[in-house]
């Protein structure tokens, strides 16, 4: 796993690349702390510390921001379950750590909300 310190950098690297692309710019008087971008994009979730037999999900990201991101998927995921996301971006795999903070049941699927582990206390710059 990469450091949390070059983690970061890279989020930041993919959210300019977004907003470059698309246009998207968090409003002035944003009330959320970090901007949501809409990323319709693949990404791989895998569950940590679950049995060896759970396969990755492979899921379709609605939004990202500097600190979350929330995806469709086939199955609902526990509160507090821990992941790990693999991003494709244009430098390679951006794989990040994360927490399950929401699991909701939609019309087809559910929407789950992450949210990133990327304190020095969850990973530090050591390992």
């Amino acid at each position: 796993m990469p450091k949390v310190t070059e983690v970061r950098k890279r989020i930041n690297r993919l959210l300019e690349q977004i907003e470059h692309t698309t246009g998207q710019k968090p409003p002035p008087d944003a009330r959320r702390a970090s901007f949501r971008y809409a990323w319709p994009a693949q990404a791989t979730v895998e569950l940590v510390e679950a049995d060896n037999s759970s396969e990755p999900l492979f899921v379709t990201v609605g939004h990202i921001s500097r600190d979350s991101l929330d995806f469709r998927s086939s199955q609902r995921l526990q509160l507090d379950q821990k992941v790990l996301i693999t991003l494709e971006t244009d430098e390679g795999q951006l794989q990040i750590p994360a927490t399950v903070v929401h699991s909701t049941e939609s019309v087809v699927r559910f929407v789950v909300g992450v949210k990133f582990d990327l304190q020095d206390n969850c990973q530090t710059d050591d390992k």
